[in-house]
């Protein structure tokens, strides 16, 4: 007799946090930005083995009066030259939530590929005893990233959350070419029931909302990257939703998602 294993999310998302069942969420792990004496921090976005970008802390420097008046550190991000970051001027952009991220860009941003840019400069003088930040992210201390890398199939829009010194988490939209809100990741409903109620299906019933329309999804592995969309989408009725899904593999774990 065949196993099926369910697992079953609730996460709550902002309003502007589009749900869109073709985003692909990385919840981290969460990294710091190394020393400049060490190697680089690396993210591959799509886990298809290519680095997509790069994160480094610069060297300090300091002026040579004694107190010196002026001491910097710059943090700092990498691009091959296929793949792109959205600059405001010298620094990276703080993109705000619920954005979009795509090919049309404010007239103070640019796609910045295949060099380094400054994500923030920190700097303080001793002499004067005053210290600050240069850089939208640095001043607000947390920021989205707008980014585009390519894969296989072509462009992908995505996001980069950084936090003080780390990067926390990021999300890619799967298809080409298409835009993606700053902080948009899919939302799962909540399942409140699990039954089988004929041979070879597997019955969900799902808390929806009536109008709005339902992706399931699957992994046969927790350690899966990323989740893949059943052939069918749901478009819910009432405030509870019944699914009947095939069994064809003797190991799966399901989730309701919000589409488009």
């Amino acid at each position: 007799m065949k196993t099926r294993l369910l697992a079953a999310l609730l996460i709550f998302g902002a309003p502007w946090a589009r749900a869109q069942s073709t985003i692909v969420y990385a919840p981290g792990p969460a990294f710091w930005i190394p020393w400049s004496f060490g190697p680089s921090a690396t993210l591959d976005m799509n886990q298809d083995g290519a680095i997509d970008f790069t994160f480094s802390r610069g060297p300090s420097f300091c002026t040579a009066d004694i107190p010196s008046s002026h001491c910097e550190e710059s943090f700092c991000a990498g691009t091959p030259a296929t793949n792109s970051i959205l600059n405001q001027g010298n620094y990276v952009a703080s993109i705000p939530p619920g954005e979009w991220i795509g090919n049309s860009v404010p007239s103070n941003m640019a796609w910045s590929a295949g060099s380094y840019t400054y994500l923030y400069t920190c700097w303080d003088s001793p002499r004067y005893g005053t210290s600050g930040v240069y850089g939208p992210i640095g001043e607000q201390g947390e920021g989205y990233l707008g980014v585009r890398f390519s894969a296989a199939d072509g462009f992908h829009y995505g996001w980069i959350f950084v936090r003080g010194q780390s990067i926390v988490d990021w999300a890619y939209e799967t298809r080409p070419h298409h835009p993606i809100r700053a902080g948009a990741k899919p939302v799962p409903v909540l399942l409140t029931c699990l039954s089988l109620q004929r041979p070879g299906y597997l019955r969900m019933a799902a808390e929806t909302e009536t109008g709005k329309v339902y992706q399931v999804q699957v992994k046969t592995s927790l350690l899966d990257f990323s989740w893949s969309n059943l052939s069918f989408a749901l478009l819910a009725s009432g405030t509870s939703t019944l699914v009947d899904i095939p069994m064809t593999d003797p190991k799966a774990f399901y989730r309701v998602v919000e589409a488009d």
